[in-house]
């Protein structure tokens, strides 16, 4: 069960699903499904997003500088 920030630097604890970003992952490993949940909380997903290996392990991938720049400069104005 989910219930920190997926980021081991940050292990923010889980209160709220609206700050931040949580994914679902399901694979079918040789005829057993099996589903997975991991979450980011706000301050980390604004500096990274969630990544897949080719064997569906999830990791951190830094986002480009800019990502979430147009966001703060329409709050600025």
């Amino acid at each position: 069960m989910m219930d920190r920030c997926f980021n081991p630097a940050c292990q923010k604890r889980l209160r709220y699903l609206r700050d931040g970003r949580v994914v679902r992952v399901i694979q079918n490993h040789h005829g057993q499904v099996r589903v997975e949940h991991f979450w980011l909380c706000g301050p980390c997903y604004t500096v990274y997003d969630f990544a897949f290996s080719e064997e569906g392990t999830a990791f951190l991938k830094a986002r480009a500088s800019d990502t979430f720049g147009h966001l703060h400069e329409s709050t600025a104005a």
